[in-house]
């Protein structure tokens, strides 16, 4: 189910970068270009996740030409190195946060510098507050208010801390060069928290213009799903930040059960949204 979810939420994100690359000016170019990166990265490694998945639910007959999972598979072998293997491409995507991060401080004043720190402090003391760290409501969990902070809050304090490193490095007397490749798993983090929050703040976008009541509802479980997975999936480093209590990673983890088990009734209709050519599904079937 967190699999169908991500399908979704990658897909309502490709549809806006087709949208800012279609209405482009040519002056947010390299930003256009970072997201595409990104956006083709993690997407295309979810769908070899997703293949693999499906395969082995299938069991033995997931081996079979006629399930077409090797077709499947063999295309998104290629798809996580073709146009740029998805490391690499998740490296033009940092390094273009970076490029934004110090333009921003470029126009700083110190009052303006001061006013950042300030922010940040005031985050910190908002965000980082008992209360809300050990908050377990799921009216907390499920709203977006909480869950879009909590993306951004990994987000930001990646590109802060990458952003130090690589400072406290080249004024240490570290090529610069070297220095990048030093700090390349945090690279690689942050770049992930940036299209985590974009895909997040776009599935949300999505939610609102839909018209249909019981639509609506349907894509705001999958919302609350693929937001809640993918805190799950980085609950390591919010225990270790400090940005959720123990107890609230718990109610997370059975909230997400709780969601794919609510979807469940669904899923047959999200998939079929996909539009899957019937001759692929109907050997499937027939072993079920």
């Amino acid at each position: 189910m967190p699999l169908i979810a991500n399908a979704y939420a990658y897909d309502f994100a490709h549809h806006h970068l087709l949208t800012e690359y279609t209405n482009h000016t040519g002056t947010d170019h390299q930003e256009i270009e970072a997201l595409a990166a990104g956006l083709k990265s993690l997407s295309t490694w979810n769908a070899t996740a997703t293949i693999q998945t499906c395969r082995e639910a299938c069991g033995g007959k997931g081996y079979l030409s006629e399930m077409y999972f090797d077709l499947l598979k063999a295309d998104t072998d290629i798809f996580t190195t073709f146009e740029g293997d998805n490391t690499v491409l998740l490296q033009l995507t940092a390094k273009s946060r970076l490029t934004y991060f110090r333009k921003q401080f470029g126009k700083m004043d110190w009052w303006d510098t001061l006013k950042y720190i300030s922010s940040i402090a005031s985050t910190n003391l908002t965000e980082l507050n008992a209360l809300v760290t050990r908050d377990t409501s799921e009216e907390h969990l499920l709203g977006d208010e909480f869950q879009l902070a909590a993306f951004t809050y990994r987000e930001e304090y990646s590109l802060r801390s990458l952003a130090m490193r690589l400072s406290k490095k080249i004024k240490g007397g570290m090529d610069s060069y070297e220095a990048f490749l030093d700090v390349q798993v945090h690279l690689i983090d942050m770049a992930s928290a940036y299209i985590d929050r974009i895909v997040l703040e776009q599935f949300i976008e999505t939610i609102k213009e839909q018209e249909q009541n019981s639509v609506k509802e349907v894509l705001i479980s999958l919302k609350n799903l693929y937001a809640l997975h993918r805190i799950e999936e980085y609950k390591g480093w919010y225990l270790e930040h400090d940005y959720i209590s123990a107890s609230k990673s718990l109610a997370i983890n059975k909230l997400v059960s709780k969601l794919c088990k609510e979807l469940k009734e669904e899923s047959q209709h999200l998939v079929d949204a996909f539009d899957i050519p019937a001759h692929m599904t109907a050997t499937a079937l027939k072993f079920y």
